[in-house]
């Protein structure tokens, strides 16, 4: 089974990772490392991600609207007016394969909200 770690490039993977423990951005890095994998396993890894998880949770958590989900679901992720949403669930997928969710520190005012 491939994972974004997997598809997307490794240096991409590293800078994320980093970008979490120091609070920096990289949005236009994960975006462009988007754009720049492979359609098919892209899009292989992200039916794999939907498959195993709740879309409408996850689309809820990371404030995607409904139209726009169902696109990125239909294959059209990697459109200009899809990127955005689309390196959310990435940046998600990349937290949760990585383990960096447990670099993060959590405000004490979501202590007990599930992540």
């Amino acid at each position: 089974m491939l994972k974004m770690i997997d598809v997307l490039d490794q240096n991409l993977v590293q800078n994320f990772i980093n970008s979490l423990s120091t609070q920096t951005e990289h949005l236009d890095e994960l975006i462009e490392g988007i754009l720049n994998t492979s359609n098919h396993d892209f899009d292989n890894v992200m039916n794999q991600f939907f498959t195993t998880n709740n879309a409408q949770d996850i689309a809820q958590a990371l404030d995607i609207n409904q139209d726009h989900l169902q696109a990125i679901q239909t294959g059209f992720a990697m459109q200009q007016e899809y990127i955005a949403d689309t390196a959310k669930i990435v940046a998600l997928c990349l937290a949760l394969e990585t383990n960096a969710l447990k670099q993060v520190d959590i405000a004490d005012s979501l202590e007990g909200y599930p992540v």
